[in-house]
């Protein structure tokens, strides 16, 4: 008999009519046959589809509508890392040299100072540090980064924002959480990723329990309201009892969320995954029966199962959010605070507004030339279209909210969802026939093991994915 997992009771406050009370139990076969490349969706049109575009370049473009934003996101990247973890493809920089993050931060600033006149002096609700490894910064340029920041956009800070940032239990120490906490920052995300010596010599990550625990303490003390851990499955090494064994040691831990993402090994790809010793990779089936252990194991603790890759404890603000029906999603993943606008700075950052995205250079090289030319470092986006803003809206409905009403797409589409979306459906109907989806006479909704198929049942409303002229790899959705 294959393998399968069952589902908790869902969250008080979930809509009726989403929830199956009693849910077909997860499969090895159910997970194997979805378990293809297909994108995240943190953003419609995905980031693949950009083409080029300059702020120079005549007309309207999509950083105009910032200047009637009521609400605004901020996202910072800094890139710098003191060690290579072999299994990362984020855009990273290696070095010891704090000399090259101290002057990519004043590239940072200044292009900060390129939105001074562009964007409406609203709220930032939302600001998040990422990498790379934020806290590679010494305190003494978290706080000039805060303040240049302060300089230029509106940061009220208190409980009412989510200031977040990703650090590398590693090297971060009580005072730069003192600093963190002082700057106003009250969610924390810690890169462990396995626990397991031998799978973190594999992936050349070496952090112990203890120094997780610590961390996870001090933060607590301080005031970080919310503090997550990143785990990895599918990494060399690893198997369903040397991860189930991580579970514990997490469990006990006790992470207000869990990020649990699944290993997309690319190495033609990404340079440093090439130093990954390919004898040690997990098959498929036990990556799936790595899932679904995984997956067990944290709902029969209490987590709640988001979507994607995301588990909360029912207490935590994301899984309220959840339950009420606020949930929202970015480029940083599920959020509970959405905004009008992002704006993205440093290298590689991606904005957007109501009209569309736009796209920093990748390389550090390229991002600080143009920012000593012109202020801003933009080499592509995208302008929205009616048609993306429908789907992109349905997309996050989906995703979000687990459902989308035959009523709102006939009063945004004037036809009723059959005639509006004909071969979508027809691309969905293995879903519904596998019980991930349901069809009915008020609704599309996503049932409660098809959480986990999220992205595929987005992927159904993709235009461009279905466009054969129009090639692109993703990562795996398992």
């Amino acid at each position: 008999m294959a393998d399968a997992v069952a589902f908790p009771a869902p969250a008080p406050g979930v809509p009726v009519g989403l929830i199956d009370r009693h849910p077909p139990p997860l499969t090895t076969e159910l997970l194997a046959r979805y378990s293809g490349p297909c994108p995240r969706y943190t953003s419609y049109p995905t980031a693949d589809r950009f083409r080029e575009l300059r702020a120079s370049d005549p007309g309207t473009q999509p950083w105009d509508a910032l200047r009637s934003v009521k609400t605004l996101s901020l996202y910072v990247h800094i890139p710098f890392c003191r060690s290579l973890c072999y299994f990362c493809a984020c855009n990273k920089i290696i070095t010891n040299q704090y000399g090259l993050a101290s002057s990519y931060l004043d590239h940072v600033l200044r292009e900060a100072e390129w939105y001074r006149e562009r964007v409406a002096r609203a709220p930032v609700v939302q600001l998040h540090l990422g990498g790379g490894t934020p806290t590679f910064l010494n305190d003494g340029d978290l706080r000039r980064l805060m303040v240049g920041l302060g300089d230029v956009f509106d940061l009220p800070g208190g409980d009412q924002v989510e200031y977040s940032i990703e650090a590398d239990p590693r090297v971060l120490d009580r005072e730069t959480l003192d600093t963190l906490r002082a700057l106003g920052f009250n969610r924390l995300s810690l890169g462990i990723q396995d626990f397991n010596p031998g799978v973190q010599r594999a992936i050349n990550r070496i952090c112990s329990p203890e120094q997780v625990g610590t961390l996870t303490e001090e933060a607590r003390k301080r005031g970080f309201r919310s503090v997550s851990y990143d785990l990895i499955y599918g990494l060399p090494g690893q198997d369903v009892p040397s991860l189930e064994k991580t579970l514990d040691t997490v469990l006990d831990l006790a992470p207000d969320r869990i990020a649990l993402y699944h290993y997309a090994h690319l190495p033609e790809r990404f340079r440093a995954q090439r130093l990954i010793n390919s004898d040690l990779m997990p098959s498929p089936s036990q990556k799936i029966a790595m899932q679904l252990a995984a997956s067990r194991r944290l709902t029969d603790a209490g987590y709640l199962f988001l979507g994607m890759d995301h588990f909360a404890r029912p207490d935590d603000a994301l899984a309220r959010a959840a339950a009420e029906g606020r949930l929202a999603r970015n480029f940083q993943g599920y959020t509970l605070m959405p905004a009008d606008a992002l704006v993205g700075l440093g290298a590689s950052a991606i904005s957007y507004s109501r009209d569309g995205y736009w796209q920093n250079h990748h390389s550090n090289k390229a991002y600080a030339a143009a920012i000593h030319e012109r202020g801003e470092a933009i080499f592509r986006g995208w302008q929205l279209s009616d048609d993306d803003r429908l789907r992109q809206w349905l997309i996050m409905e989906l995703m979000c909210h687990l459902r989308v009403a035959r009523s709102d797409i006939e009063a945004r589409t004037g036809q009723r969802l059959e005639s509006a979306f004909a071969a979508e459906l027809a691309r969905l109907q293995p879903m519904v026939a596998d019980g991930l989806l349901v069809l009915n006479d008020r609704d599309l909704y996503v049932t409660e093991r098809g959480r986990w198929f999220l992205r595929n049942a987005a992927a159904a409303f993709d235009t461009y994915l279905h466009q054969t002229d129009q090639p692109s790899r993703y990562s795996r959705v398992l």
